[in-house]
């Protein structure tokens, strides 16, 4: 199953079922019954890929994709642009401690 879930209302919008091995094409058809703009979408790095962002993007959504090292023309891509990122360009950051690890994120919009 894929679910589509609004973070701040704690809401399920909707689900697919990803039958036989359809874990990409589920989301996909799924972000075509959901109301995207002016929303941000998030997805692990199997749906860093064009035919995923296309819907998003149509419907006046953004997003914010996974992206991993097996993907390395793309990885190279963002690389070079948080390179050319000036030192004192505005960032999130978030520390957080649980369960006996520290934990930092750090967020840079490009």
């Amino acid at each position: 199953m894929v679910s589509a879930y609004a973070a701040r209302l704690r809401l399920m919008l909707a689900t697919a079922a990803a039958d036989n091995g359809s874990e990409l094409e589920a989301p996909i058809n799924l972000l075509g019954l959901i109301a995207l703009k002016g929303k941000i979408v998030t997805a692990d790095a199997l749906h860093c890929n064009r035919r995923t962002d296309a819907p998003i993007t149509e419907g006046g959504g953004d997003y914010c994709l996974a992206l991993k090292a097996n993907q390395d023309s793309l990885l190279s891509d963002a690389r070079s642009c948080f390179g050319k990122v000036a030192h004192d360009h505005p960032v999130a950051q978030q520390d957080e401690t649980r369960h006996g690890r520290k934990e930092t994120r750090t967020g840079t919009m490009i």
